[in-house]
């Protein structure tokens, strides 16, 4: 068996421009998107890992109710989405700019949504309580409204590189690898340097850094093309309203379907707002190296939905979505019912703990159902478009990605009462600036007392059982997705057959048989198998020199 070594730099040089044969993107453009993915991922770190209802409170000291004004905000920048969604997808439905649909709203709001993000992570000093409270609403309220808005649009991004629902998936799992590396990467830095220069200066420098590097890699969607069949209905551009576009959606069950598996679902992450602070307490002693050593972990958790990238190529052309999806939330659901049923009081502070609970946490985390689920909503659209003749992205944001994100906000304020109630507050675990900013304090109030050690396993356990129940009830409602993948080759051959533009969708397929292959990888095994089909025509000899690989 022999690969041919010199052939393999033509062919990838050919697919650089060339895609391959049945397939709509070439290899310049699957970098540029993969680089221009780096770059959302670095922007929506920035809110993943400090605007948050569990890292708010810790930047900003807004007395014992810190989390509940994290959850109104929350709350109120949901309400805004519900809002302001429809009419920022009808503006997306009527765009035909000459760079596309959708890139001009990726591009142009990222500065926005990098420079929001940042101001609301500096958390300036030397402010009141009061103070401290109004900055956070004035600056992450529209953070979160505008990032939101901005994230989902990218969501939807998969649905226009191209109609092949294949390549969408061989295409958008490794962009999906290239996304999961800015914060596994950052997480790891985040939780390391909070223990030397403490948690407010590892986040300006961080949400600074991020902004930067993001708005630079997001340029390269210039480069990525947007190929999407266009109906007589969308030709004509015929105003669709929010009441008819809502009626439109109602009609599409797959998406009601999905869309209430996640309101269902919308708490199972609640364990997931504390990791940190419960870290702090079960990891180590001292808070300081406790987040060393769950910066250090986090690397691990953060790698568990690696393998299902890269296998979810391969696992889209044996089993449909639901199966994918279900098998994924059982492994969530599974591995939380395991630690709520140890219970976090039996665990003491320790190696032992951090073993367990980041072994726990890596099997609640083995999914990539954050790759999966913008893979489906690109079914769904096409669904909707073969059923209405408009593929109403807007109204498909907001049910997909709006309501689930309010019944998530909504059912928050449970917690947040329940961590009143019990005395939970986050600013208690917060870890004191390092002497000078440059080495960790070790001083008596980076050590917790017992009772604050017996506050957070309290809470921890309620958490626990709280995304148990949740994750159960999504798992459940999984079940009853029904758009397949025979459903959905149909949708595109009655949507090509019906379109006004499948002419010129046709003509950017590859054509050349010499790349008839999924990735670099198939055109290494085409090159093998033209080198074995050849073999009876040339036989190497002594004089060979040796180009050849040989096993």
């Amino acid at each position: 068996m022999k690969i041919d070594l010199k052939s393999i730099p033509g062919k990838v040089r050919l697919f650089w421009k060339e895609p391959p044969k049945g397939r709509f993107l070439n290899l310049k453009e699957i970098v540029c998107l993969g680089g221009a993915s780096l770059g959302v991922s670095f922007i929506c770190n920035i809110v993943n890992m400090y605007v948050t209802i569990g890292q708010l409170p810790l930047l900003y000291n807004m007395g014992n109710y810190g989390t509940l004004h994290a959850t109104v905000i929350y709350l109120a920048a949901c309400v805004g989405g519900m809002i302001l969604t429809p009419v920022y997808g009808r503006a997306v439905q009527r765009t035909n700019s000459k760079w596309g649909r959708y890139k001009p709203y990726i591009m142009f709001l990222a500065p926005v949504v990098a420079l929001l993000a940042t101001l609301s992570a500096w958390s300036p000093q030397n402010l009141s309580t009061t103070q401290a409270t109004i900055y956070v609403y004035c600056m992450c309220i529209p953070t979160l409204l505008v990032w939101n808005i901005w994230y989902n649009t990218w969501n939807l991004f998969p649905g226009v590189f191209t109609p092949n629902q294949q390549e969408r998936v061989d295409v958008w799992s490794p962009i999906g690898l290239v996304m999961g590396f800015a914060p596994s990467l950052m997480n790891v830095l985040k939780d390391v340097f909070a223990g030397i220069w403490g948690d407010i200066v590892a986040a300006r420098i961080f949400g600074l850094t991020s902004a930067v590097v993001g708005m630079i890699c997001v340029i390269a969607l210039l480069k990525v093309k947007e190929r999407v069949f266009v109906t007589e209905k969308e030709n004509a551009e015929n105003k669709i309203g929010a009441i008819q576009g809502l009626k439109m959606v109602f009609k599409n069950r797959p998406l009601m379907i999905l869309t209430v598996a996640l309101v269902l679902g919308c708490m199972k992450g609640t364990i997931d707002m504390v990791w940190h602070i419960m870290a702090r307490v079960k990891y180590a002693t001292n808070m300081a190296d406790a987040a060393k050593i769950f910066g250090s972990v986090s690397l691990i958790v953060g790698f568990a939905a690696t393998p299902n990238m890269i296998l979810l190529p391969l696992l889209t052309r044996k089993f449909n979505n639901r199966t994918i999806m279900v098998a994924w939330q059982a492994f969530n659901t599974g591995a939380y019912l395991i630690l709520a049923l140890v219970g976090f009081q039996n665990l003491q502070a320790g190696t032992t703990s951090a073993v367990i609970i980041t072994a726990l946490r890596f099997v609640a985390a083995f999914n990539a159902m954050g790759s999966l689920q913008p893979l489906m909503l690109s079914e769904i659209s096409d669904y909707q478009q073969h059923l209405t003749g408009y593929r109403l992205e807007g109204f498909i944001q907001t049910m997909a990605y709006s309501v689930p994100l309010l019944a998530t906000q909504a059912c928050a304020l449970i917690p947040a009462l329940i961590q009143a109630r019990v005395g939970f507050n986050p600013n208690n675990y917060i870890i004191k600036e390092g002497t000078g900013g440059l080495a960790p304090n070790l001083m008596p109030e980076n050590v917790l007392s017992a009772e604050l050690v017996n506050i957070a396993d309290t809470y921890g356990n309620i958490a626990l059982w709280i995304s148990v129940a949740s994750g159960a009830l999504m798992l459940i409602a999984l079940c009853f997705y029904t758009l397949d993948k025979k459903k959905h080759a149909g949708i595109v051959a009655a949507l090509e057959a019906e379109s006004v533009n499948a002419e010129s969708i046709e003509n950017e397929k590859g054509k050349k048989k010499l790349m008839e292959a999924d990735s670099v990888a198939d055109i290494l095994r085409e090159s093998r198998a033209e080198n074995e089909a050849s073999s009876d025509l040339h036989q190497p000899s002594d004089a060979d020199d040796g180009n050849d690989l040989k096993f």
